[in-house]
């Protein structure tokens, strides 16, 4: 009897020496389980991170980019266009060519003959004007942007290319003569308008037209000599 006693007795023990040892294992596998999850939350973090860091440097770059951009625009040095100057003021002018030039307005003249000709329309105007080379390039004051005159809604372009080709002497020195930067030409450039006004405009350039910076200029009648 107390064999069997005894034998039960060790029974027990090992029952629940092998319970130990099975409860041991299970803490330590759930410790490296939840070891292993936090190390696996923390690589997914830092490439998160990693992944916002490198999106936030290409926008950074994008941004640089752009403002770089802008800056070489400016570097053209484009101006803004200038409206309502007088005789007497100086307009900057940017053609499609990109010559930089300062125009300045000297006189307006109304003319009854040209070379000897009657106009068609009303009368001649011949408007005399400075131009400064303010660019980096030589160009022919008569290959610039072709000015106009005229009442508003009645513009006129320049006549001189017309009397130029027609090779007749005329008492106008008609604008032309290579100018080279930082040197300036004086010359008239010749019109025709249809009608009389209080009021006209003489332009280089304007609204619509293809030119990247332009000049007008107001001009009342009692201005014009």
């Amino acid at each position: 009897m107390k064999k069997y006693i005894k034998l039960s007795f060790i029974l027990i023990i090992t029952i629940l020496f092998i319970a130990a040892c099975n409860g041991d294992d299970k803490v330590d596998e759930g410790v490296n389980e939840e070891e292993n999850s936090n190390q696996e939350t923390n690589e997914t973090e830092e490439n998160e991170t990693t992944e916002e860091d490198v999106i936030n440097e290409e926008d950074s770059s994008e941004e640089v980019t752009d403002n770089d951009e802008s800056e070489e625009d400016g570097d053209i040095s484009f101006g803004n266009h200038q409206e309502g100057l007088r005789i007497g003021d100086t307009g900057t002018v940017v053609d499609n060519d990109k010559n930089r030039y300062d125009v300045t307005l000297n006189s307006v003249t109304f003319k009854d003959s040209v070379a000897g000709l009657e106009p068609n329309g009303e009368t001649f105007v011949v408007a005399n004007i400075t131009v400064k080379n303010t660019g980096d390039a030589s160009f022919d004051a008569a290959n610039m942007y072709n000015p106009g005159f005229g009442p508003e809604g009645g513009l006129q372009t320049t006549m001189n290319d017309i009397f130029r080709d027609a090779g007749v002497e005329l008492d106008e020195e008609l604008l032309e003569g290579e100018i080279a930067p930082g040197e300036s030409v004086t010359g008239d450039h010749i019109f025709e308008i249809g009608e009389v006004s209080d009021q006209y405009r003489f332009i280089i350039g304007g609204s619509g037209q293809q030119i990247l910076t332009y000049a007008n200029w107001d001009v009342l009648e009692s201005d014009i000599e």
